[in-house]
């Protein structure tokens, strides 16, 4: 804890000067593209090398590795031109270390029951949101931390559409099976909520930034419908949890498929990230109380 607390503190800062627009304004106005790809850069080792010089679990490959991967990220579009090539690009670069697991091999825990490479995944995604909105200035709609009443609605419409489908769905290819939390009343409620909006701030925020912010929004434009934007964005949501458990998790991949498409329908009917990260939350929330 002495090691992990001055650590997340000051990710936790950096996560949220990502995510503010006006922190992100006053960032955009410092220097040029190649200084503020610098501040990224040293803005992710920082956490890492706070957390593991105290701990005693610094590696010298794991740190170099570390540097080289968010260098790559923190000055893709800073040096790289504004194509759709490049874009591709960087969401490979953006899902890869997620997918592979990568910062188990970088974060070393002092013990077997820290997971302290949550602290890779939170500057993971700060350095995306930074990179995206900032250095590639992409416009992925509404973005932020709280829902407007409006999308709170449409969420939980889809929430609720999608809610029978997904879980009859789980149940049936044997990717889920009924089985309630149970403790005493506050802790049931502690869990509930803490769930809720540690997803709805990290996890769907995260995600639906670049599979609806980015992906679907990209290709809105190509149909007068909004179904081939959104099937695509969910077909690639769905392939990317494929690495969930073992590969390939085909049954979690089914399931994350069809979250995408209510998501991506939350999206289209919205314009606002905000909205499929509020089914996004209820969803998940709901799995992790009465499923397993």
């Amino acid at each position: 804890m002495t090691a992990a607390l001055p650590a997340f503190a000051i990710e936790a800062v950096f996560y949220l000067g990502s995510v503010f627009e006006q922190t992100r304004l006053a960032f955009a106005r410092i220097g040029n593209f190649r200084t503020q790809a610098v501040m990224l850069w040293v803005s992710a080792l920082l956490p890492y090398l706070v957390f593991a010089l105290i701990s005693g679990t610094f590696n010298r490959n794991a740190f170099y590795l570390l540097a080289v991967l968010c260098g790559v990220f923190a000055f893709w579009h800073a040096l790289l031109p504004r194509r759709l090539a490049y874009d591709i690009g960087f969401l490979v670069i953006a899902a890869a270390p997620l997918v592979l697991r990568t910062f188990r091999r970088i974060y070393w825990p002092p013990d077997a029951h820290t997971h302290i490479e949550v602290l890779g995944h939170l500057m993971w995604i700060r350095l995306g949101i930074a990179s995206l909105l900032v250095l590639r200035d992409w416009d992925p709609g509404q973005f932020g931390f709280w829902p407007r009443k409006s999308e709170w609605r449409t969420g939980l419409t889809w929430y609720a559409i999608v809610l029978v489908p997904i879980f009859a769905l789980a149940v049936g290819i044997h990717d889920a099976r009924f089985q309630p939390v149970h403790s005493v009343w506050w802790r049931e409620s502690l869990f509930v909520i803490g769930t809720f909006f540690g997803v709805l701030w990290v996890v769907a925020l995260g995600e639906e930034l670049f599979f609806r912010g980015v992906v679907e929004r990209s290709l809105l434009p190509v149909d007068p419908s909004p179904n081939l934007a959104i099937i695509v964005s969910a077909s690639l949501f769905g392939a990317a949890h494929l690495w969930f458990h073992p590969f390939p998790d085909w049954r979690t991949a089914c399931v994350a498929t069809l979250l995408g498409v209510a998501c991506g329908m939350a999206y289209a009917r919205s314009g606002s990230v905000r909205a499929p990260m509020v089914t996004h939350a209820f969803v998940v929330t709901t799995w992790r109380v009465f499923f397993r």
